[in-house]
């Protein structure tokens, strides 16, 4: 994909920079409540004008009460028209959207491996229509949007866009017994893998985080704390509120999987681990490259 490199890891080091952020149109999924509310909240301070799309209603209705640059509107993100409905309703703060966060996940009970003494039951498989349909339809209508306000092909006059996908760890570590959110989270970051040069091509940037165990309503309260009895630290949705501002205000950073990481393993709460580009294998580079060599240069989109 023409003018697309991969890059050194990010430095987590750096200190923030935000002042390029305040004005512009942000759109977080899953907003009204744990790491949704933190990232709301903390581009809200930033001067940032912020839509939550949440099914939270009463929740999400008073968060957007709280904050002078906020309208609360009520989204099934497995649902195509909410979503539609949800992006014409952040461009009407400014005409633009120039950031989009999607967050929106959940969790329940993973049936695929409870064993059943009589025939097995269709498993609840709802985690794949909110954390990866869901996850789908934000990235069209953000591509859409990107695409429509700065042009098909890059060039000086275009403002920084940028798509940011929420994964977990879950997505590169081994997950015993739980199969369906993991699928879908590394989903997620197969999004990432395949769109960021396409991305690039039109002048944005897509990016994930990866959390770690955060204490939010995605999981029950014994199972946090049954986390937590055996010696695992936590990360913290202080940290998740650094790790969105660094990429959104940090134009350099594209196709990446930052990794929102207990304080033990990382300084800020947050790292990059370096696994996206494949450093140090010569083979896989090698065999990326032959995977890009059929992308029509016209398009930004390969098609194999």
């Amino acid at each position: 994909m023409e003018g697309y490199t991969t890059s050194a890891p990010v430095d987590c080091t750096k200190e923030l920079d935000t002042g390029s952020l305040k004005g512009k149109t942000v759109i977080v999924t899953g907003g009204a409540n744990g790491i949704g509310e933190a990232y709301v909240r903390a581009l809200s301070a930033e001067g940032v004008n912020v839509c939550i799309g949440d099914f939270d209603e009463n929740r999400g209705e008073k968060i957007a009460s709280e904050l002078k640059n906020a309208k609360f509107v009520k989204c099934d993100v497995s649902n195509w028209q909410d979503q539609a409905r949800m992006f014409a309703e952040a461009a009407s703060f400014t005409g633009k959207v120039d950031f989009v966060v999607a967050n929106a996940g959940i969790c329940p009970e993973d049936e695929i491996f409870a064993f059943e003494d009589q025939e097995p039951k269709e498993p609840n498989l709802k985690a794949v229509d909110v954390n990866l349909k869901g996850a789908l339809y934000s990235t069209k209508l953000a591509l859409h949007y990107f695409i429509k306000q700065n042009g098909e092909k890059q060039s000086p006059r275009q403002e920084d866009t940028c798509l940011v996908l929420i994964g977990s760890g879950a997505a590169f570590l081994d997950v015993p017994r739980g199969p369906v959110y993991p699928a879908t989270k590394f989903g997620v970051r197969g999004i990432m893998h395949s769109l960021r040069r396409t991305a690039h091509y039109h002048g944005s940037r897509i990016n994930v985080i990866s959390p770690w165990y955060v204490r939010t309503a995605i999981l029950p309260e014994e199972a946090f704390e049954h986390v937590k009895s055996v010696g695992v630290e936590f990360a913290t949705t202080e940290d998740a509120r650094t790790t969105l501002l660094r990429i959104l205000s940090d134009k350099s950073i594209n196709g990446k999987s930052l990794f929102l990481s207990p304080r033990k393993w990382a300084p800020k709460g947050y790292l990059d681990l370096d696994i996206d580009d494949f450093p140090g294998n010569d083979l896989l580079q090698e065999i990326q490259t032959d995977q890009m060599k059929p992308a029509p240069p016209e398009k930004g989109l390969f098609l194999s």
